[in-house]
């Protein structure tokens, strides 16, 4: 059965425990996959340029399980809003240039006001982070589109453009929770969950093709843009593929007509957003 939304839960013990079949609302917590624990970006590269993902991309641990987001401002991280949608407390992981991890505290968090979490395909599933202080000086927010963009491509246009997704979820041939960032390049598909807003991407071989896993839910898509990063989508969950409980097949909630919202409540916040830093050499 198709598993949407994918995120980690762990017991009291720290032992990994899988729930029964999720539809995809169960990448919350850790990737896209299942509601049980997260993963990394399935097939994907550990990141190793420090002037890359890693100062844009986030571990979010949540009272569920885990979950990986977008930095898009000096105190406030994107990601979906299923992984916001708990009660209980939440932490930041960010990495630093040498890629060990630093801790931030939560100051407050929102899921889109459209989002319905008791519904496995929900649309609406973007959400907003505060910390409770700003993040190092190396980290550098990553941009959102312009309500424009994207309009020509949503609207049925081609596919094939080439995007990049990052995320700490788990791996296939690991499930372990490591703590390690890793990125794909992907390209503009099809959503294989057609309707309610998603768009799809897909790898170049289908046997050893990219995608998401448990811990992955709420990782950005990224679009190059110039020395830094264009986040164009949130990572939400796909269809399981064939005997695995990744997929190599995932979908994501465009942002185009959520910047509105996200600008509303960062404004709400009197958290700014953007305000990048000079990348370091």
């Amino acid at each position: 059965m198709a598993r949407m939304f994918m995120k980690r839960r762990d017991d009291r013990h720290g032992a990994p425990r899988r729930a029964a079949t999720v539809i995809l609302a169960a990448a919350l917590m850790l990737p896209l996959i299942g509601i049980g624990d997260a993963g990394a970006v399935m097939r994907g590269e550990p990141a190793r340029d420090p002037n890359g993902t890693r100062r844009s991309t986030v571990l979010i641990e949540t009272p569920e399980g885990i979950c990986t987001g977008a930095i898009v401002g000096p105190d406030l991280v994107l990601t979906a809003a299923h992984c916001v949608s708990a009660r209980g407390r939440y932490r930041v992981r960010y990495l630093d240039r040498s890629f060990r991890r630093q801790n931030v505290a939560v100051a407050r968090t929102a899921a889109h006001p459209g989002f319905d979490p008791s519904h496995g395909f929900a649309s609406d599933d973007v959400g907003l982070i505060q910390v409770a202080r700003p993040f190092g000086a190396d980290i550098r927010p990553a941009a959102l589109p312009s309500g424009s963009w994207g309009v020509g491509w949503f609207a049925g246009g081609g596919t094939g453009e080439e995007l990049l997704i990052a995320g700490f979820g788990s791996t296939e041939r690991s499930r372990a929770r490591d703590g390690v960032l890793r990125e794909a390049l992907m390209r503009t598909a099809s959503p294989s969950v057609p309707g309610r807003g998603f768009a799809g991407l897909t790898g170049e071989d289908a046997q050893q093709r990219p995608g998401m896993c448990v811990g992955d839910s709420g990782g950005p898509v990224y679009r190059r843009s110039g020395r830094g990063f264009l986040v164009v989508g949130v990572l939400k969950g796909g269809t399981t593929d064939p005997g695995r409980e990744c997929t190599s097949s995932p979908v994501y909630v465009p942002l185009r007509d959520y910047v509105g919202w996200i600008r509303q409540t960062a404004a709400g916040w009197n958290a700014p957003l953007g305000t990048p830093v000079e990348m370091r050499q």
